[in-house]
């Protein structure tokens, strides 16, 4: 069995939660994410669904 290389960028178990006036709003919720060397990767999505706010943690 070959071993997976470290990953070069590692996100784990990433939570962020917003306070408005109406209760709390998850934006990001238990988030995992790992990109190897050699990867490309892109983010997309509609507009609002927390793809900026997951590259700002």
């Amino acid at each position: 069995m070959t071993e997976r290389p470290a990953p070069v960028i590692a996100a784990r178990g990433l939570d962020l939660t917003f306070q408005t006036g109406d209760g709390p709003v998850h934006a990001l919720r238990d988030v995992d994410l790992e990109i190897e060397k050699g990867e490309f990767v892109s983010f997309i999505g509609p507009s609002g669904c927390g793809k900026t706010t997951f590259l700002r943690c």
